[in-house]
């Protein structure tokens, strides 16, 4: 059989820029996702005989994951596995999150089988610690155990205007060496879970943005940092929301969708002005995507596999 031959599916994960809301309740470790529109797209082809390969190759966490699902279904770690993506490494978007359930559901279509999210999420989870990614709207949801803690639901119509940082941050070992939250921590981190479910619940942005800023507020004074402090103040001075990776470089504030333009250019030329990296205007998805996975014709010949 050729690589044209074989069974391909495809799957789809959605990032997140940072987290909206980072800390820990009475102990319990957890994360609020914010879905963008940017994510991973992978393609899987179930080749007998070859084994397993990943491309670009140096995604090994992919193909420990691919290797995980397949040995569940007693199916041989044979075929070839393509990521292609839109995400960032290393600044606290889910690059490696998407990557794993993009390729994860990739596989599950190549044979006709659709996996759920606690089930990708428990897959992840074991690879490395994660986002909530696998989970279609708003959530909280526990990095290192791999639980949905709570459903928010979709998020407002919203707009990051957010900054890339510059460098790269290894996410994994920065949630392996969590650092308890100090009780007066934990009280305003649960203050601003209240808002984000309130933002949720009402469709507003400006309360997501407030409760990303509070837990911004509270990574400052954790990890004192002049940047982070320069873009509170901006967040502070524009009257908008903030948002930030915790173990990431993304920063950036959160401002309704019908923002005034001239308001969003003046925003936009503040943060272009802190010259750490180069600026996007995000939108926040505020619906999935209606179809995440599914079968497809091989694209990419045996042999000539994507450049990274």
């Amino acid at each position: 059989m050729t690589i044209d031959d074989a069974k391909v599916g495809w799957g789809f994960a959605a990032g997140t820029f940072g987290e909206l809301v980072h800390g820990e309740i009475d102990g319990v470790p957890f994360l609020i996702t914010l879905p963008i529109p940017w994510g991973t797209r992978a393609t899987y082809a179930a080749v007998p005989g070859q084994p397993l390969t990943v491309w670009p190759a140096h995604r090994k966490k992919v193909k420990k994951a691919a290797e995980v699902l397949l040995s569940s279904w007693g199916q041989p770690l044979e075929g070839t596995l393509v990521i292609q993506s839109a995400l960032p490494v290393g600044k606290g978007m889910a690059s490696s999150s998407a990557d794993i359930v993009a390729s994860l559901r990739a596989v599950a279509a190549a044979f006709d089988r659709e996996l759920s999210p606690h089930l990708l999420a428990a897959v992840s989870a074991a690879v490395e610690p994660t986002d909530g990614i696998m989970f279609s709207t708003v959530v909280a949801f526990d990095p290192l155990g791999g639980r949905l803690l709570e459903r928010l639901g979709p998020p407002p119509p919203a707009l990051i205007m957010g900054v890339l940082g510059r460098g790269r941050i290894n996410t994994e070992n920065h949630h392996r060496q969590w650092k308890p939250y100090h009780q007066r921590h934990q009280q305003r981190i649960q203050d601003a879970l209240s808002l984000a479910r309130e933002g949720v619940r009402r469709r507003d942005a400006a309360l997501i943005g407030q409760a990303g800023r509070i837990s911004a507020e509270v990574e400052a004074e954790r990890e004192p940092d002049a940047s982070l402090d320069a873009l509170l103040a901006i967040s502070d001075q524009e009257k908008a929301g903030a948002i930030i990776a915790h173990s990431g470089t993304v920063r950036g504030v959160v401002l309704p969708f019908s923002t005034p333009r001239a308001h969003l250019r003046r925003i936009e030329q503040r943060l272009w002005a802190l010259q750490a990296g180069p600026v996007y205007r995000i939108p926040v998805a505020t619906s999935p995507a209606k179809t995440l996975s599914g079968s497809c014709a091989w694209v990419v010949r045996a042999g000539s596999p994507p450049q990274n």
